[in-house]
């Protein structure tokens, strides 16, 4: 299992982006991938490094849909290799 985080950041679309991250929200939940919400960034859990692009290659054209110009990705991928890793496994390792 990979864990990773992304923020997308839309250019030219004001300072409110709520809606860009709804509608990438609507993508990951349509995509049924396991995502927690973040302030800052949102968390996904995917079997492959194919899965995670190609939900945020979808997730990018859903803003390009809603008339984004320009969007400025950034990616986090923890691939463990030793053993199985999930969101919650992270979490409860560092405790509450």
């Amino acid at each position: 299992m990979i864990v990773a985080d992304f923020s997308m950041i839309p250019m030219g679309t004001g300072t409110s982006g709520s809606r860009y991250v709804k509608a990438v929200h609507e993508v990951l939940k349509s995509s049924g991938i396991n995502f927690v919400p973040g302030p800052m960034s949102t968390s996904v859990e995917v079997e492959s490094l194919e899965e995670l692009f190609r939900v945020i290659d979808t997730a990018n054209e859903r803003l390009k849909e809603m008339g984004v110009g320009r969007i400025i990705t950034n990616i986090r991928i923890d691939c463990r290799l030793d053993k199985e890793i999930s969101i919650r496994s992270k979490l409860q390792a560092v405790g509450p």
